[in-house]
């Protein structure tokens, strides 16, 4: 999946409460669970999907990790 379709469907995945990467881990879970991510789906690089969500590295890899 392209940094760009992700970020698309991420809509508003930073208007709720605590950590950035807990929002971020928390939005991508609900896609997953929804099926708009499909099952092997190949996420972006971390420094790809930090870029276009215009949030550090940092905050993706513990997105990721979580």
């Amino acid at each position: 999946m392209d940094t760009t379709t992700l970020a698309t469907m991420l809509d508003r995945w930073e208007s709720g409460r605590g950590p950035l990467y807990s929002q971020l881990a928390g939005a991508i879970t609900s896609l997953a669970e929804s099926g708009a991510l499909e099952p092997g789906c190949r996420l972006p690089s971390e420094r790809a999907l930090a870029a276009g969500l215009h949030v550090s590295r940092n905050t993706v890899a513990a997105a990721y990790q979580q």
